[in-house]
Formats: C-alpha cells, structure tokens, sequence
C-alpha cells in the first residue's frame, strides 16, 4: 500500500472555528471529491484534530510539539497509477485549484505532505 498524508496547520490568525467551517465547506468536499475520482484511491480520509484535554496530556506527557491541526490521507495499492495521473493536465489543473484553495487559511510553510509505503494494515 502506497499512501499520501498531509499534514495541515492552520494559518496562526485564524481561529479554529473559522479553520473548521473552511474544512467542512462544500467547495472544498468538492475539490477533494474531484481528486478523489482523477487519482481513484482505495481509501480516503480526511480528519481534523481534535482539541481536547487527552490531545493536551499526551503533548506534555510525551514531550511531543503541537499537532497539526488536519490530516487527509489517500491510500493505493500501488504508486503506477497515481504517478501516471500525476502529470496529467487535468491533474495539474486540480492541484492548483486545490492550492488556490488552501492557502487561503492554511500555512503552508508549517505544514506538509508525503507518501509513505504501509507494510502493515488492517
């Protein structure tokens, strides 16, 4: 299994609650869907951290940084396709509105992405 995550920050002036109606809005399910049947992936999500006391604990218990505050996870069987979508014009098309998209409210220098070969999945 070949997977792509994204780890997302938000822009520090931008309240969580302003962060959460940008993630949950249409336009952006919509983009996410396109990339979605350009890339067809066996499994997709999409996530917000959650900001609750256990988050806080396990942070000062571990020693760990501040989470990010979204990750979106795409998962393939195989990198072939998604490398040969990649390129595509259709598929840059998508990548830039996608970008346009997210810098709005996302901070792009904290934040990242990558992709990972899963060797154990349930």
């Amino acid at each position: 299994m070949i997977r792509h995550i994204k780890c997302i920050r938000k822009k520090s002036d931008i309240s969580d609650e302003e962060f959460r109606v940008f993630w949950n809005a249409p336009e952006y399910e919509d983009l996410n869907q396109q990339l979605i049947t350009l890339t067809k992936p066996v499994r997709y999500s999409r996530n917000l951290a959650l900001k609750v006391e256990a988050t806080q604990r396990l942070i000062a218990d571990r020693g760990f940084i501040d989470p990010f505050d979204a990750v979106i996870e795409l998962w393939w069987e195989d990198a072939s396709q998604l490398m040969v979508l990649y390129d595509t014009p259709e598929a840059q098309q998508l990548r830039k509105k996608i970008a346009d998209y997210e810098n709005q409210l996302i901070d792009i220098s904290r934040s990242t992405a990558f992709f990972t070969e899963c060797t154990s999945a349930k």
